[in-house]
């Protein structure tokens, strides 16, 4: 079922492309698998067009935070002179990518794998990409940026395919965003644990603004996508997480807690951009969303205080009659 529910919200949305010190022991987690992106990201263009569903009244919150909600925000250090990205030695490739997933090379995000947008140069990522990777393209845009579509090897074995394509996208020679699929179907316990949404909200903090999709009915069969993406304008990050939904009488219910972040849009947050320039373009987060306060009768407090929690069964419940 996830597995048919990945191919719909990848084929709904033609899918498309996105310091470290070294660490010395790391107990390997096997990956079940990676979803491929093969088609280059646009830059933001014109914001999409706002949602004319039905807008709920301002709910009432039904949970009160008891502690201050804390803020998190990244502060990359600009440096003249490039530093190389540490990664394990004496690993076999594949191995090193199955490191790097879950570690993510030390660094917190935006930062991934050791590249932090608005910081680390296309040289020195290049390098670093370059010891494993099968391919990379090249394609200018318009706006002055480049995208690059890396390709990685990945074990066949522990993984849905053989490579994976991860994007950036550079400008005047440095980093300026990052395009990762992150999802992975029925984990092994404890894997990819900082992508779990407790330990997302916990390291990360209360999302700026969080935003949902959904339908109204089972698009196909009993697939149901329910789409939540948490957006972090401070910090340059956007998050998406994707779960099959189940329709329960005039309300649709999403337990996105069960699966880990699918999607990673990653940026500098010197660029100061906004939900709707980020997602417009992405199309792994071009969906017509409505916000969380009118479509649940939560809102960021209420959602982080409640899911933020590893113990937490709570599902977001939204109105069918919102949805197409």
């Amino acid at each position: 079922m996830k597995m048919f529910f990945v191919t719909i919200l990848f084929t709904l949305a033609s899918c498309t492309a996105p310091t470290n010190e070294e660490v010395s022991s790391v107990n390997t987690i096997v990956v079940s698998r990676v979803v491929l992106s093969q088609t280059p990201h646009s830059d933001p263009q014109t914001p999409s067009a706002t949602p004319t569903s039905t807008v709920l009244p301002s709910p009432t919150p039904t949970i009160q935070p008891t502690t201050p909600v804390p803020t998190f925000t990244v502060q990359p250090t600009p440096t003249e002179t490039p530093v190389p990205i540490p990664t394990v030695e004496d690993m076999e490739v594949t191995q090193q990518v199955l490191w790097l997933f879950e570690t993510n090379n030390g660094c917190q995000l935006p930062c991934w794998w050791g590249i932090t947008p608005g910081q680390t140069t296309w040289q020195t990522a290049r390098e670093f990409l370059g010891e494993f990777d099968f391919d990379i393209y090249e394609f200018p845009r318009d706006s002055g940026s480049t995208y690059y579509g890396v390709i990685i090897p990945i074990p066949v074995e522990e993984f849905f395919g053989y490579e994976w394509e991860l994007g950036i996208s550079a400008r005047n020679g440095v980093v300026e965003k990052i395009f990762a699929n992150v999802f992975i179907e029925n984990p092994p316990q404890g894997n990819l644990a900082p992508y779990a949404l407790s330990s997302f909200l916990t390291t990360y903090g209360a999302p700026s603004e969080v935003w949902l999709f959904t339908y109204s009915s089972p698009y196909v069969g009993d697939e149901l996508p329910f789409v939540a993406t948490l957006f972090y304008a401070e910090q340059g990050i956007a998050a998406l997480f994707g779960i099959n939904g189940e329709r329960q009488g005039e309300i649709v219910q999403g337990c996105i807690q069960d699966e880990p972040v699918s999607f990673l849009s990653l940026w500098s947050p010197d660029l100061n951009l906004t939900f709707e320039q980020v997602t417009n373009g992405t199309s792994e987060l071009e969906w017509d969303y409505l916000s969380l306060e009118e479509s649940t009768e939560m809102n960021v407090i209420t959602f982080y205080e409640t899911f933020r929690n590893p113990d937490n069964i709570t599902c977001l419940k939204t109105p069918a009659e919102l949805w197409r």
